[in-house]
């Protein structure tokens, strides 16, 4: 449980850093205070059992969408980059411990 939990907060801090970033090189401009809520609210959101991956992918961009005032695609593409780079560094955290 106790790796779960650290899991959970590096994937939180690396995507909040992910998105930060894309904002940076994108269309969308937010504040990382804002960038950080987005972050953590989809994240709980992607905790549910089956269909919580889905769902918190669809909150994120939306969030995103929504606070940031951006194209959807713009979006999109902030969120995809930011889940595929969090995956592969949670993964390389998790195999050096």
């Amino acid at each position: 449980m106790g790796f779960l939990a650290i899991a959970f907060a590096v994937d939180v801090l690396i995507s909040t850093l992910c998105v930060w970033l894309a904002t940076k090189l994108s269309f969308v401009k937010i504040e990382a205070k804002e960038i950080a809520l987005i972050v953590l609210a989809a994240s709980v959101v992607s905790l549910v059992p089956v269909v919580g991956w889905i769902a918190g992918f669809i909150l994120f961009i939306y969030l995103l969408y929504q606070v940031s005032g951006c194209t959807v695609i713009d979006a999109a593409w902030v969120v995809l980059f930011t889940k595929v780079f969090s995956f592969f560094a949670v993964l390389a955290i998790g195999s050096i411990s």
